[in-house]
Formats: structure tokens, sequence, C-alpha cells
């Protein structure tokens, strides 16, 4: 049995268990730097973002950054969005690369980055992996 199936006429629908490993590819796919300053990082899928956010929005990213220095701030943590990734995507493929640049994304936000500086860089991708 298939993982996915069409919500609509081209447009993927995972199962959690699926979805959740298209995340986790992602951030397995980052680099050993990176993924060594994410360890006190929660990172949880959703199905759909909060109510008083947008329906279309991908990820958020909830907390201080590693250039902050407060002591006492709760963890922070990057949630994924289900829905929205599956209705802006046209195949598995293309949900995959979303997901994809969602987590570098949110990710970035952990490293001090704002949304400006994160849009001047264009389309986010993940370098390939090291097979090595």
């Amino acid at each position: 049995m298939s993982t996915w199936s069409k919500r609509a006429p081209g447009r993927p629908r995972l199962t959690v268990e699926r979805f959740d490993a298209l995340v986790q590819d992602a951030l397995d796919a980052l680099p050993v730097w990176v993924q060594g300053r994410l360890d006190a990082v929660t990172v949880a899928v959703e199905p759909e973002p909060p109510p008083d956010e947008p329906l279309d929005t991908l990820g958020l990213y909830i907390g201080g950054s590693l250039l902050d220095e407060a002591l006492y701030a709760a963890p922070p943590m990057v949630l994924i969005f289900q829905g929205p990734h599956e209705r802006a995507c046209r195949s598995l493929g293309e949900l995959r690369r979303e997901v994809a640049e969602t987590v570098l994304h949110e990710v970035a936000h952990h490293f001090g980055m704002e949304e400006d500086e994160i849009e001047s860089f264009g389309s986010l991708r993940l370098p390939p992996r090291d097979r090595r």
C-alpha cells in the first residue's frame, strides 16, 4: 500500500508517519555542525497552524536564537505543518523539497536570522548528502 494518496487532483496526501519521515530526512541532511547545535531544539509536526496564524503557514520557530543569552528562556521549538504543505504541492517530489526548505528556514531562525535575511537568500535547498 502506498504511503500517500491524492487529496485533490495532483495534491499528495501522506500519512502522518510518512510526513514525519520527510521532516526527519530534512533534519538528517543538515550539515553535522548544524545538527550539533539543534540538541536543545524540539522539532514537531502538527496537522495545521494555530488559529492565530494564516492557514498557509508552513512552519514556525518559537524561542530565542543561539545568539540570545536568556538564562530562563523556554526551549526553542520548530513546528512544521503538514496540511499547508500538502495543499501547496502538486507532487511528492515537490512536497519533499518544500518540507526541506521549510525546515531550513525555521532552523535559520534558531541561528539568529530574521525573515528579511532568510528571504534575501532566495530559495533554500539542502546540500547533497555525503554518502561516505
